[in-house]
């Protein structure tokens, strides 16, 4: 899987990411994923798959926990090392993670899993989350979910952000809509004003089905399965963007 490669949203314009969406966009879906993570204590050992710019990891060590994550996105894990320091957050690709410590939690946002390219890919990530997890320990899944969302592309959503020009220098477009029940197509639009720099792509979602994910987990072992609508808590109804809930048990 090359999240960082594949796409300028996270490869050649990686480094601009946290100017089109700062950490505020995030605030609800990290105070949610920390207060589970904060369950486990302060001796609390989070892994974050995807970790991007490393926003989540430094919430997370300002809380007192013991964080690490990775990416494939050169530019992002650049600016996360920034952040964290380089032994906390690690250029590589998500399907060859391999740790010989284990952790209380597990988390991987913002759709990060849907770039798995196949099934056999995606299935072999969740068995070495569940082999990387203590027992009751939690993965914590923010994942596309095709069937709710339009079968049609509708008009872009845009977010106008302060950058190195001043106010409402960046503009961001973006808009989602389902190819079928398991593919969920995203198009992203970046403007910069001030340097006249921009692109515009789709991103091409795999695996965008929760229940989809939910049976997978069962069959590597994972118990207590919880889909979520977001941060809020209620059960899966309508939501683009769920929370799945796994839990490894004792034996």
């Amino acid at each position: 899987m090359s999240r960082g490669l594949d796409y300028q949203l996270y490869g050649e314009f990686g480094d601009r990411y946290d100017l089109h969406t700062p950490a505020c966009h995030y605030q609800n879906d990290h105070e949610f994923v920390l207060s589970r993570a904060c369950t486990f204590g302060k001796h609390c050992r989070i892994l974050d798959l995807g970790c991007g710019t490393g926003i989540f990891l430094e919430k997370a060590l300002a809380r007192g926990l013991n964080p690490i994550g990775f990416d494939s996105a050169e530019k992002m894990i650049l600016q996360a090392q920034g952040r964290v320091g380089q032994e906390r957050a690690l250029l590589a690709e998500m399907e060859t993670f391999a740790f010989n410590e284990s952790f209380h939690c597990i988390v991987s946002l913002s759709w990060s899993i849907n770039y798995c390219t196949d099934n056999t890919q995606l299935k072999n990530l969740l068995q070495r989350c569940y082999r990387s997890l203590l027992p009751h320990g939690e993965l914590i899944l923010q994942v596309a979910h095709a069937p709710s969302a339009k079968v049609f592309a509708s008009d872009f959503h845009t977010d106008r952000e302060f950058g190195p020009g001043g106010v409402d220098d960046i503009v961001f477009r973006y808009r989602f809509w389902a190819k079928n029940q398991v593919t969920m197509l995203a198009e992203y639009c970046f403007r910069c004003v001030s340097t006249n720099e921009n692109f515009r792509e789709i991103h091409y979602l795999q695996h965008a089905n929760a229940l989809f994910i939910a049976v997978l987990l069962r069959s590597v072992g994972f118990k207590k399965i919880e889909l979520l609508e977001d941060w809020r808590g209620q059960r899966l109804v309508s939501s683009i963007s769920p929370f799945i809930l796994a839990q490894k048990p004792l034996a």
